[in-house]
């Protein structure tokens, strides 16, 4: 994300990272109960991973994340006038790029007075890569590893109980009958 943001901010668009809370808590890095606490996180999240991104911290009750749909790795783009481009449940840097550039074109042509908008609404796919994953839980300590491993048995167990559930993604409400 941080090479997509530099890409694109000659063509005015600003790109900033949101840190909710901490998405897997452990002894290296917890839950945060203050926001000095959540500061230091951010400054060793930033240098861990390199962002060269504006990072704002939401507020310890998590109010910005909940308004935003409180998935844990979300994108948005919204344009000026606050009209929602995109938004996603997770970041998957292809398809970003592929709604920014989207939006860029949208501008363009609305300016022209030659496009409305429209919503559409899509599932999409990101590749995942388990051992940088758990990488991150390693360092954020053996209570992350031992939670997601927890989680993990429980999905797995959910999965062989009944193989026709419908995957649960962050921001569909659509119920099946």
């Amino acid at each position: 994300m941080e090479d997509l943001a530099d890409r694109y901010a000659d063509q005015a668009v600003r790109s900033v990272f949101i840190y909710t809370r901490e998405a897997h808590p452990g002894e290296n890095f917890r839950h945060h109960t203050s926001m000095d606490g959540k500061r230091a996180n951010a400054r060793a999240f930033k240098e861990r991973f390199g962002v060269r991104r504006q990072i704002l911290l939401d507020g310890l009750d998590g109010g910005a994340h909940q308004a935003f749909g409180s998935a844990p790795n979300m994108t948005w783009i919204i344009g000026r006038g606050g009209f929602v481009f995109y938004k996603a449940a997770w970041t998957a840097l292809g398809d970003v790029e592929e709604a920014l550039e989207g939006a860029i074109d949208f501008q363009t042509n609305r300016i022209k007075n030659q496009w409305v908008p429209f919503y559409t609404e899509r599932a999409s796919w990101s590749p995942r890569d388990r051992k940088k994953f758990m990488a991150g839980l390693e360092q954020a300590g053996p209570q992350a590893v031992a939670d997601f491993k927890g989680l993990s048995e429980k999905r797995a167990a959910a999965e062989k109980a009944d193989p026709e559930a419908i995957p649960v993604i962050p921001g569909s409400y659509y119920k099946p009958d």
